[in-house]
Formats: structure tokens, C-alpha cells, sequence
């Protein structure tokens, strides 16, 4: 696979609330203690994401298996789904989450290891807060380029203050990997939420976090794996090379790699004819779900949209009981 074809798309968009849980609320009526049970805050996504799952997290849970070993998430973005799991305490192993978008992953470091250095941080950018500062900080985003030289807590701090603050939460860069989208008309954005960095900092205690394309992440028997890519037929403007079709068929090739070794298999994609045939073909699952999308750079893309959760023989087994 080339470099270019190890880029995803990284369209960041608005989050929404806590990811919680009643009391005694867990798969099977067993009541999985959760950090909202013990009076912690309960983590979410620090970032806006594009296509977050957080109005899907049930629907995932639902068709994962019971139990299993390690946690793997190949493209972590906003990392709703993992939040979810591990407020809810159903990550028992290890956990390893990975994307190929290198400023991502290096915030998420900065988050785990470095938390009050980069509240400070972000808490000199609400200060500043500005236009001109905006656009200040904005020229210095310049792709990976900057990321081996620059402090990490200095381009985590950049990287979500941009996040919170851009038009639509939109991450675009041009063709030279810079930063490009104007700043959005929020009239106070929460550029620096304290509480929510602390509680992301102590559920990333101990989580693997690696730059990797998802064809360098290994499962083994009993690992569970969910995959949210960038979907198949979606805008792609958001770096030179997009997510594309021979890169879905790549993942789908290494989905059934996962699933022939042992492991839990769970996706998530665009509701089409292409993405059907593809798992349908390699012996997954594909179950449809409507999902609202509230933010989108076109605004017909808006509202209601069909996506697919794909799951493999022996992540179902939950669902049926077994």
C-alpha cells in the first residue's frame, strides 16, 4: 500500500454530550461498573470528528462478543467508541488505538502524558482567542513537516484549538499539507475543557497509541477489532488522495485476515451496493442503521443518513444469545 494510500481523511466535526450510562445498565443485565457509577467524570472526545460514532455506541456494543482479549481500534479520530467502552469498564485487556493522521495521534500522546501542560496551553489560546490569532496559528499548521521539530504539547494545543474553532470543525489542508479552512462564527467556543482532558488522560492511562495504517495493526484469537474508516462515496477534499476504493477493498481483505485468525470483527460504513457486496462476499454481516449527521460541508449531506455496522460469524454470537 503507498504512503498516499495510508492517508485517511481527517473532516473533524462537532461532538455532542457525556457518554453514560445508568447504573446497572450493562449487556445482559450485568451491570458493568462505570466511571459515571463512581462519581468520575465520565471521558469523551476531545475532538470534533467527522462521522463520530456516538450516536452509535449501543448499536456497536450490541454486536460485540462478551468477552474478549485485547482492544483494537485502527481508526481511532474523535475515539467515541472507545471513550464509551471504557466509561462503561468492558475494555478488561489491553487496548490499542491507531490512526494515520500523525498530528491526531501525537494530541492523543500529549493527552495521555502530558495533560496539565497542555490545559495550560490551551488555556493561553482561549485567552488569545482571536482572529488574528486564529490566523496566526493557523500558518503554522503545515502538515507533518513541522511535527519533528516543533514541542508536542505545542502542536497538540494548536491542533484542537483549530479543532474547536475553524469553520464547521472542518479539517482540510491543500495539496502543500497546510491548514486552510477559515475560522468558524462561534460566539464562545470551549476551547479548553479542563474536566473533559483530565478524565480523556486517566482512560488513555496505560492505551497503546501508535501512528500505523490499519495494514500494520495485528489481531490475534479473541482480540476484538472495531473499524470505523473513512466512508466509501464520501467528500475526500480533505487531504490530496482521499480514502479510495482500492484502499476499502484493502481494508475489507484484511477485516477477513482478522476474522480467519479469530478475532471479533466490527465495522462501520456507507450504506451502498459496493461496501454489501464487498463483506458480503468475505463472509461478514451487514445490518443497516439510519444515523443524523448534523454537521456535513455540503448541507443536503445533512439529517437522517444509511450507514452499515459489518460483523463477523463470531462477534454475532452476543446478539444471539450465545
Amino acid at each position: 500500500m503507498s504512503d498516499h494510500a495510508r492517508t485517511t481523511m481527517t473532516a473533524i466535526v462537532r461532538g455532542g454530550g457525556r457518554l453514560s450510562s445508568p447504573a446497572g445498565a450493562g449487556r445482559g443485565g450485568g451491570g458493568a461498573a462505570t466511571e459515571h457509577d463512581a462519581g468520575q467524570a465520565v471521558a469523551k472526545p476531545f475532538v470534533k470528528w467527522a462521522g463520530g460514532k456516538r450516536s452509535l455506541t449501543s448499536e456497536i456494543e450490541s454486536r460485540m462478543p462478551k468477552k474478549f482479549n485485547d482492544y483494537l481500534e485502527p481508526f481511532v479520530g474523535g475515539g467515541a467508541v472507545f471513550f464509551h467502552l471504557k466509561s462503561r469498564g468492558l475494555i478488561k485487556g489491553k487496548a490499542s488505538i491507531s490512526d494515520v493522521n500523525r498530528e491526531l495521534i501525537l494530541t492523543y500522546e500529549v493527552v495521555r502524558d502530558d495533560h496539565e501542560a497542555l490545559i495550560s496551553a490551551l488555556e493561553k489560546h482561549q485567552e488569545k482567542h482571536h482572529e488574528s490569532h486564529y490566523l496566526k496559528v493557523r500558518d503554522m499548521c503545515i502538515g507533518d513537516r513541522n511535527l519533528s521539530s516543533d514541542d508536542k504539547v505545542v502542536v497538540a494545543s494548536r491542533f484542537i484549538y483549530l479543532n474547536k474553532t475553524c469553520f464547521n470543525g472542518l479539517y482540510r489542508v491543500n495539496r502543500r499539507g497546510q491548514f486552510n479552512v477559515p475560522m468558524g462564527s462561534y460566539s464562545d467556543p470551549n476551547i479548553c475543557d479542563r474536566e473533559n482532558i483530565v478524565a480523556a488522560s486517566a482512560a488513555l492511562e496505560k492505551v497503546e497509541i501508535e501512528h500505523r495504517s490499519f495494514d500494520d495493526v495485528p489481531a490475534k484469537r479473541s482480540d476484538f477489532v472495531y473499524c470505523d474508516p473513512p466512508y466509501h462515496m464520501t467528500f475526500t477534499g480533505y487531504t490530496d488522495n482521499g480514502f479510495r476504493r482500492e484502499d476499502q477493498e484493502a481494508l475489507c481483505r484484511k477485516c477477513a485476515e482478522w476474522k480467519d485468525a479469530g478475532a471479533y470483527v466490527v465495522a462501520s460504513n456507507n450504506d451502498c451496493k459496493f461496501i454489501r457486496s464487498l463483506y458480503n462476499g468475505a463472509g461478514f454481516k451487514c445490518e443497516r442503521v439510519n444515523v443524523a449527521r448534523h454537521i456535513n460541508c455540503d448541507g443536503s449531506g445533512r439529517g437522517k443518513v444509511a450507514e452499515v455496522i459489518i460483523s463477523g460469524a463470531k462477534a454475532r454470537s452476543r446478539r444471539k444469545g450465545r
